[in-house]
């Protein structure tokens, strides 16, 4: 696995150097080596084809918003379906599937999550090997056919497989390569643009939560569920066609890129990942049934939902900016440990439903900074050339930690909350938050000593990259 030959850290690292007097002339000579080795690598990348996949335009290029844009909507139709499966679930609970336990129900959205980003071990180094485009087209016949499928079914097990099975394996598809898209395009404004771009996750969650209610209101389940798919299937393969690369991919003689398991970076970000994902939606889930248990109605439930969605898309955005100004990995330091202060006391000293809708608004904006930032960090980090594959093979982590949180969450708040109270469900989402804190702490300071060692950089120069790593 070779570094990305234009790292903006080692770019600081050369800019910061300079600042020692002691040391002056050796940063002159090693920043001086370094321009001169990232010409190198640059003009042998650059090609003269006419296809914009198999050329390297410049980074931070007006071009890079067409497809970062088309990521945008068609992470309405990933992220968007799964954030807003809780209406399905209230409708299939208490019309369709009255006499059938709620923890069966929750396989349906469990798994669409789960597969989505655990199978993009396979789907993003199947992007990086055949194409982007490709890729994604097989989604959206997937998904499409997902459900059109379900449409038709009558029984729990059939949705389970349809609705759920084969709606997270098709967006799969469809999410691998779009997460390597904005930070292919941008350096300057990567973190800017990997916010706008998962942006639409929450966008989605707020159309696709009104509409899809209105739909079941006056057409049921089974038309809802068709128009939903033929809706998909126009909407993405539209954006699908706007799915060009910046880097042209590397001729690769095997389909997993398996030289990132030897970096110990890989494993503190998949742990992250793992940790993150595993205390994140527990707010995301019981936010409407706190509400209820507060003396609030099912309404109440789905406006909360709806502010915390609205919450998440600005704040995905805006972690986007502060990352690019401070640094990815401190913005997600920062930003991992704040959740923690925040999702514990408003929620579980909430006496009413006013402190939920503050709970719901602080938590959308500040805890989704690890979706937009994790893949500017592996795209800093590793080769851009096989970021969807580094980028699958570390969400395979991240589909665990949805099982793992989703199950114990759930058999938490039966066993020992006992269907009266949070409290011991919010001590095990805030303290798997904290814990991928201490792990991004931890990744944090083994990126800069690795950095030290192979630049030689002066303590001055470290503690510059400290403040904007």
């Amino acid at each position: 696995m070779t570094e990305s030959p234009a790292n903006p850290a080692l770019n600081a690292i050369a800019a910061a150097s300079t600042v020692s007097a002691s040391d002056s002339e050796t940063s002159k000579r090693e920043s001086s080596g370094f321009k001169e080795n990232v010409d190198d690598n640059s003009n042998r990348l650059e090609t003269n084809t006419d296809d914009p996949q198999n050329s390297v335009r410049p980074p931070d290029c007006a071009f890079g918003w067409i497809p970062t844009l088309a990521v945008m909507v068609n992470n309405m139709f990933t992220f968007g379906a799964s954030n807003s499966y809780g209406v399905f679930s209230t409708y299939y609970l208490n019309i369709k599937f009255p006499n059938t336990p709620a923890t069966t129900l929750a396989w349906i959205g469990t798994f669409i999550t789960m597969l989505m980003l655990s199978c993009s071990v396979v789907t993003g180094a199947l992007a990086d090997k055949i194409g982007y485009r490709p890729t994604a087209y097989i989604g959206t016949v997937l998904c499409t056919a997902a459900y059109i499928l379900a449409s038709f079914s009558d029984e729990v097990w059939q949705l389970i497989l349809t609705q759920g099975v084969l709606l997270g394996i098709g967006a799969s598809f469809i999410f691998a390569p779009s997460t390597s898209i904005a930070p292919q395009w941008f350096e300057k404004h990567r973190g800017l643009a990997s916010g706008v771009a998962v942006s639409g996750s929450s966008l989605g969650g707020l159309w696709f939560t009104a509409a899809t209610q209105a739909m079941l209101d006056s057409l049921g389940a089974k038309w809802t569920l068709r128009i939903l798919g033929f809706i998909t299937l126009g909407v993405t393969s539209i954006m699908n066609l706007l799915y060009f690369r910046r880097v042209p991919p590397k001729p690769r003689k095997r389909l997993f890129e398996f030289g990132a398991i030897k970096r110990l970076t890989f494993w503190l970000v998949s742990l992250e990942l793992f940790s993150v994902y595993t205390g994140y939606w527990a707010l995301t889930f019981y936010i409407g049934t706190t509400a209820r248990l507060l003396g609030g109605s099912m309404q109440d439930g789905s406006n909360l939902l709806l502010v915390l969605n609205a919450g998440s898309a600005v704040g995905r955005v805006l972690a986007g900016v502060v990352a690019d100004k401070f640094g990815n990995i401190n913005t997600l330091l920062v930003s991992l440990t704040l959740t923690v202060i925040i999702e514990m006391p408003l929620w579980m000293k909430a006496k009413t439903i006013a402190p939920l809708y503050v709970l719901c608004v602080l938590y959308g904006m500040i805890s989704p900074t690890f979706i937009s930032v994790n893949p500017v960090i592996v795209a800093t980090q590793f080769d851009p050339s096989m970021l969807a594959s580094v980028m699958g093979m570390a969400n395979v982590f991240s589909g665990i930690g949805v099982l793992t949180g989703n199950l114990s969450q759930g058999a938490i708040f039966d066993k020992y909350d006992k269907r009266e109270q949070f409290t011991n469900v919010i001590i095990f989402s805030g303290m798997f938050i904290l814990f991928a804190s201490l792990i991004t702490f931890i990744m944090r300071n083994h990126i800069v000593r690795q950095l030290h060692r192979r630049q030689g950089i002066t303590l001055t120069a470290r503690r510059y990259l400290l403040q904007k790593i």
